[in-house]
């Protein structure tokens, strides 16, 4: 897995990138093992860990902070989202997992395109291939409603499609393989919200965040995306804060992070 997951062979002790791997997919076994608030808990915890890989703004001469302008501008984007999502959550919960497979398709990270493929339609759909009732129970809590069964079942099609690629990335050992075999197992063994979680950190988010450490350096990338990224964090933590106490409910937690998530994936893959 160290050689199809292009990761240089220093053993774990010397490379952090691996370290990044180990240690999340340790934290999901331990809370799929524990279930419950402690599952929960591990998945919030990846989601927002994710946060900072988008915090900045990347073009090929480097990595910059947002501006005032750009960042409030993103926030009524961001708000504009939310409010469709509530208006029409099934129609937004599928446009929202369309962008999300185009988004981990086209990360911008060194894995083969065979490798991208598969991880973006694991991400969308290889919970609604191996736990499709789950799947859709979990559909139902984010959107308030029950979901048409055709979707959790063209969903389980872009799982399909997902192993396949993965599996090709696996046999031709090409680069992002490993990660790939993450994302297959992750889909396999885990419950749907963890899965999820589990591949957007370990298999898009980290790296790409090691990839811009590797093009602009530490210092560089820390700069540009901390200020936004703990603002971001903050207020992940504080909806997570709010649904948890029941004084917003989940649809509209999901609606502001769908909201907050989507001006990243639009911009990024232009």
């Amino acid at each position: 897995m160290a050689q199809t997951a292009a990761i240089p062979t220093k053993g774990l002790r010397h490379d952090a990138g691996a370290l990044v791997t180990v240690l999340p997919v340790a934290a999901a076994v331990v809370g799929e093992l524990a279930g419950g608030t402690a599952s929960t808990l591990v998945s919030l915890g990846l989601f927002a860990a994710g946060v900072l890989h988008g915090a900045a703004e990347e073009d090929e001469g480097g990595i910059y902070r947002y501006s005032a302008a750009h960042a409030a501008g993103y926030v009524a984007f961001a708000a504009g989202i939310a409010a469709l999502y509530l208006a029409a959550p099934v129609a937004g919960l599928a446009a929202f997992l369309i962008l999300s497979a185009w988004h981990f398709a086209d990360g911008r990270c060194d894995f083969c395109p065979a490798s991208r493929y598969a991880i973006a339609g694991v991400a969308i759909g290889g919970s609604a291939l191996f736990m499709p009732t789950q799947t859709a129970a979990v559909f139902a809590t984010v959107t308030g409603q029950p979901v048409p069964d055709i979707l959790v079942q063209i969903l389980a099609f872009a799982g399909m499609a997902g192993m396949a690629c993965a599996a090709y990335a696996i046999v031709r050992r090409q680069s992002g393989a490993g990660y790939a075999i993450i994302a297959a197992l992750a889909a396999m063994l885990a419950g749907p919200v963890m899965a999820v979680a589990l591949i957007f950190f370990v298999a898009h988010a980290a790296p790409v965040q090691r990839r811009q450490i590797e093009r602009h350096g530490l210092k560089q990338v820390l700069n540009a995306a901390l200020p936004t990224g703990i603002l971001a964090l903050l207020g992940t933590l504080a909806l997570v804060a709010l649904a948890w106490s029941g004084m917003i409910a989940i649809p509209v937690a999901v609606a502001i992070a769908f909201g907050m998530a989507t001006p990243h994936m639009l911009t990024d893959g232009l």
